[in-house]
């Protein structure tokens, strides 16, 4: 199985990526932040690929998508994952943004 998630670096995404793995799947893991995506592919036994990208940004998002498809295969999952926290003070201001640059 192959998996492509957004939103990999924390919380609900970390988790569904650490579940996809302890069943053989190959991940394709998106996020802003790399480090903590780096973190979590030394810690899982499956093939991962790392993505930093942000979902605001459609060409990160399919340079990403690219990237993984061209390497596996087109993934049997997509996971759309990635948004601001409502307990995040910014998610407000985050959400405004995330409005203006989708129109």
């Amino acid at each position: 199985m192959k998996v492509f998630l957004t939103g990999a670096s924390s919380g609900i995404g970390e988790a569904l990526a650490k579940h996809y793995a302890s069943r053989g799947a190959t991940l394709g893991l998106a996020a802003r932040r790399v480090g903590r995506l780096r973190d979590l592919q030394a810690s899982l036994a499956t093939p991962v690929e790392i993505y930093e990208c942000d979902v605001r940004d459609m060409k990160q998002v399919r340079a990403a998508a690219a990237d993984f498809t061209s390497r596996h295969g087109t993934p049997d999952v997509v996971i759309a994952n990635a948004g601001p926290s409502a307990r995040s003070r910014s998610s407000r201001r985050t959400w405004r943004r995330s409005a203006r640059s989708s129109r």
